[in-house]
């Protein structure tokens, strides 16, 4: 009997592009959450046309965007996901002028095309949201330290300032030969969270520490990386937690029941509102029954 665990398969094998010409959440500048419901009794074509448009997409797209497509793992069945990765904000223009239908967005086929895909979805259960890699001040949320004229997240192009986005990998110490990301996780945990509006710079403070603390403590196993809503719901954040497999995960429940002082636990109880505006933790900053986790299983395409 062979007692050897099972290999997590990754997003990784769903693209034939180059390794340095492929982006994920660590490298991408803006990522497009989208998900779609397949409608009952389409399962197998809705997934066979998701390889086939993220095939088609990919190979366009080398070096400027990347699609990866997962399903739920243990929440609504035949729930899809696709994560699509920009090189760049302005990417998002420049693609769907490559012949593609902009009633569809980046991920849709050419103008004209009509292959039956909007018929293997439920109607209206197709959504799009648009990430930003979390970086201080974003949407105003600076702090007094993150204010200093080294931090700022300003830069001028063409003579008009504009805010510099920067790859989610710059959030971490860690080499990016060290992270796991959307495209190397056997298993992504996707966490949102909605933050007090009244403390919302503390609460990213906060966000960027735990994530941190995560990445540290668990290297190589599990990497942490915050996200923004671009149009979305202000002040709803953003985890895209990276397993290796599903081991990890009983990992980060070990770290989290940890005493030690290099745990999260740590950041879990620590004063993060300053005495003057009449202190408080973790609890007074995220707002109650607001953060959910939905867990992501990278498709298989045989």
């Amino acid at each position: 009997m062979d007692d050897s665990l099972p290999t997590a398969t990754t997003a990784q094998h769903q693209v034939r592009t180059p390794s340095d010409k492929t982006l994920d959440t660590a490298s991408a500048e803006v990522v497009l959450w989208r998900t779609g419901q397949i409608r009952a009794g389409h399962g197998p074509r809705a997934r066979a046309q998701t390889r086939a448009l993220a095939d088609d997409f990919n190979e366009r797209n080398e070096g400027v965007a990347t699609a990866f497509s997962y399903e739920d793992g243990f929440g609504t069945r035949g729930r899809l996901h696709w994560l699509i990765h920009l090189r760049s904000f302005q990417d998002y223009t420049a693609l769907t002028q490559r012949g593609g239908d902009r009633g569809s967005g980046v991920f849709g086929r050419a103008a004209g095309e009509d292959d039956g895909w909007e018929e293997l979805f439920e109607p209206g259960s197709v959504q799009e949201t648009v990430l930003l890699p979390h970086r201080w001040g974003i949407f105003g949320t600076a702090t007094e330290a993150m204010a200093k004229p080294e931090m700022s997240p300003i830069e001028r192009v063409d003579g008009r300032a504009r805010f510099q986005l920067l790859p989610a990998a710059q959030q971490t110490s860690l080499p990016v030969a060290d992270l796991i990301t959307s495209g190397s996780a056997g298993l992504l945990m996707h966490r949102t969270a909605r933050l007090n509006y009244g403390y919302r710079a503390e609460a990213r403070v906060l966000a960027r520490t735990l994530a941190e603390t995560y990445n540290l403590n668990a290297k190589g196993r599990t990497t942490v990386l915050l996200f923004e809503e671009a149009f979305g719901q202000m002040d709803r954040i953003h985890f895209f937690i990276h397993m290796a497999d599903i081991q990890a995960y009983q990992e980060l429940m070990a770290l989290d029941a940890s005493p030690d002082p290099s745990a999260p636990r740590a950041s879990y109880i620590q004063e993060w509102i300053s005495p003057e505006r009449g202190g408080g933790t973790w609890d007074k900053i995220v707002v109650q029954d607001s953060t959910l986790d939905s867990l992501l299983v990278p498709r298989i395409f045989g």
